[in-house]
C-alpha cells in the first residue's frame, strides 16, 4: 500500500463555552509514562485553552493507553473548563516523530480516533476536527494523496464537527470555497505583516491565498502557532517595537480573523507575552483573538 509521506492527523477540540486566544502546549506520547500530564494543571493565566500533541506508533496498535490517557486528561481539564487542541501525529515513546504507515492502518486509525473524539464530546465540546497535510499542496498533489486526504477528512466530517487543513490549497482541491471545513497556520507571520507564513501562501500571488483563506477560515475557528524558522523567516520576534505595532501580530490577526495561537513559539513571542512592560502589547494581542472565537 502507498505510504502518505508526510500526512499529520489531528483534531482541534474546545470547550463551547471557553474564549480561544492564547493557548498552552503539552504533548502525550504512546508507551512513554504520561501520569504527570493528564493531571489538571494551571495554564498559562492568559490563556483558557490547552493545545496537546498525542503522539501515536505507526505499527497498526489498538493505541488502548494513550486513548484512555486522553480520555483522563479531557476529564480532567473538561471539569475545570479549559477547552484542548489535541493534534494527532505518527512517532515513537523516545519522542521521534515517524512517518504515516500505510493507507489501511492510517485510516484504522482515523476511524478510531474520530470515534474516541465522538466518545468524549459530552466532556469535552468539540467545534472542529483538525486534519493532516501533506508536503505537495493542492493540485501539486498526486491523486492518490488527495484520495486519500478526502478518505481522512470525510471520516472526521462524519462525527458532524468542523474539520481544519493545513494548506488552503488543499482545501480549493478538496472543498473549493466552503466554510464546512476551515483551515490552520502552522507558521504565523514568519515573515511579518507581509510574509508567506511558512508556505501556507505562495510568495507569486500572496494576495489570492490570503482573501481565499479570509473566505473560508476568517472568523471560524481559524488559529495555530507563530514561528521563525521556516525556510522564508524574515521576521525578528525580539523586535517588541515592530511586533506590537500598526503592522504587527494583533493588526495581522484582525487582518486574517485568525481565533487562537500557541503563546510559547517562537520563544521570543513567549518572552514578550510573559513580559509585564509589554501588558499593553498583550492585551491588545489577546483581544484581537477573542473577537473572532
Amino acid at each position: 500500500m502507498k505510504l502518505l509521506k508526510c500526512l499529520v492527523l489531528g483534531i482541534v477540540l474546545q470547550h463551547a463555552s471557553a474564549t480561544v486566544g492564547f493557548t498552552t502546549y503539552k504533548e502525550i506520547d504512546e508507551g512513554a509514562d504520561n501520569s504527570g500530564t493528564i493531571l489538571y494543571s494551571d495554564l498559562f493565566n492568559r490563556s483558557s485553552t490547552l493545545f496537546l500533541y498525542i503522539q501515536i506508533t505507526p505499527d497498526g496498535a489498538e493505541h488502548t493507553d494513550i486513548i484512555n490517557d486522553f480520555k483522563t486528561l479531557a476529564q480532567n481539564y473538561g471539569q475545570h473548563g479549559v477547552s484542548v487542541i489535541p493534534r494527532v501525529r505518527y512517532g515513537w515513546p523516545n519522542g521521534t516523530i515517524a512517518t504515516e504507515p500505510e493507507e489501511s492502518i492510517l485510516m484504522d486509525d482515523v476511524s478510531t480516533f474520530a470515534s474516541i473524539f465522538t466518545d468524549v464530546t459530552g466532556t469535552i465540546n468539540i467545534p472542529v476536527i483538525q486534519a493532516g497535510y501533506c508536503q505537495s499542496h493542492g493540485s501539486a498533489d498526486t491523486p492518490e494523496d488527495l484520495a486519500i486526504k478526502i478518505k481522512i477528512v470525510n471520516t472526521l466530517l462524519s462525527t458532524s464537527h468542523k474539520v481544519a487543513l493545513r494548506y488552503p490549497s488543499d482545501h480549493q482541491a478538496l472543498f473549493n470555497g466552503s466554510r464546512s471545513v476551515t483551515l490552520h497556520d502552522d507558521c504565523i507571520f514568519d515573515g511579518g505583516f507581509n510574509g508567506t507564513d511558512g508556505g501556507t501562501w505562495p510568495s507569486g500571488d500572496r494576495q489570492t491565498w490570503i482573501d481565499y483563506i479570509v473566505q473560508v477560515a476568517g472568523n471560524n475557528t481559524f488559529g495555530g502557532e507563530g514561528c521563525n524558522d521556516a525556510g522564508d523567516a524574515m521576521f525578528d520576534w525580539s523586535d517588541y517595537t515592530a511586533l506590537c505595532g500598526g503592522e504587527g501580530i494583533a493588526a495581522y490577526i484582525n487582518t486574517l480573523q485568525i481565533a487562537y495561537m500557541n503563546y510559547d513559539y517562537p520563544q521570543p513571542y513567549e518572552e514578550l507575552i510573559e513580559d509585564p512592560s509589554q501588558s499593553t502589547c498583550v492585551d491588545a494581542i489577546q483581544a484581537a483573538l477573542e473577537s473572532w472565537n
